[in-house]
């Protein structure tokens, strides 16, 4: 693609932050995201919804906090579903289908450390915000959807801070030690399994989860 930078072989070692597009704004503002920009768009947007659900008098709190919980919920399946089904997804042997799963999750899994490329940024995540939230909108009426919706982008942002945490941050408890573990075994050991980051529950219901225990510590990201 013309827009595409070049890309070193895969075989160099996976640290440094390979540069993506050649369009130099695209590369500096557009590609490259830390945690912090991620809260700063999304945690605003999750309260405003929330509070639309609290002073909605048609919805009552209890039946407001109840469609958050379902959509926090619903996050988790959407989450490994996306994981599976679209970052893991088959483009197609070309040069097309190899760039545009580079960019939607291959470098990440090229350079799995690299701080800059592991969260979504904003612009791609308010696309898929449009496309999910639309239909639902649709679907389930305007007073069912702030809270649905709140519940449902309060679990995408504690997805994205989850998945930067599991490669950078200290694991202080055994649920943390378990859960850093199994997103990094993801990576490490077999990239066909382990596709939940914030819980592995969905990789139990659908058969995705290892049949056997795998080793109680990856050499290449060890939890910590």
């Amino acid at each position: 693609m013309l827009w595409l930078a070049p890309r070193e072989p895969v075989e160099r070692p996976r640290t440094g932050s390979p540069r993506m597009f050649r369009v130099d704004f695209i590369e500096r503002h557009l590609s490259r995201v830390r945690p912090w920009q991620v809260a700063v768009v999304w945690a605003p947007f999750t309260l405003w919804l929330l509070w639309r659900a609290a002073r909605d008098p048609l919805v009552s709190s209890g039946a407001a906090a109840s469609l958050a919980l379902l959509g926090l919920a619903a996050w988790t399946l959407l989450e490994y579903a996306l994981h599976r089904f679209v970052f893991h997804a088959g483009f197609g042997g070309g040069a097309l289908g190899r760039d545009v799963h580079f960019l939607i999750h291959g470098v990440h899994h090229d350079y799995p450390h690299d701080p800059d490329r592991l969260v979504m940024p904003p612009l791609v995540a308010a696309v898929l915000a449009v496309l999910i939230g639309w239909p639902l909108h649709a679907a389930v009426g305007a007073h069912a959807f702030a809270p649905l919706f709140g519940g449902l982008v309060a679990g995408y942002l504690w997805y994205d801070l989850t998945h930067y945490w599991a490669h950078h941050g200290r694991a202080r408890t055994a649920l943390g030690r378990k859960l850093k573990r199994w997103h990094l075994q993801h990576h490490f050991l077999d990239n066909g399994e382990r596709y939940g980051v914030t819980t592995p529950f969905w990789d139990y219901v659908f058969g995705t989860a290892p049949r056997e225990p795998a080793p109680g510590a990856v050499s290449a990201g060890r939890a910590r």
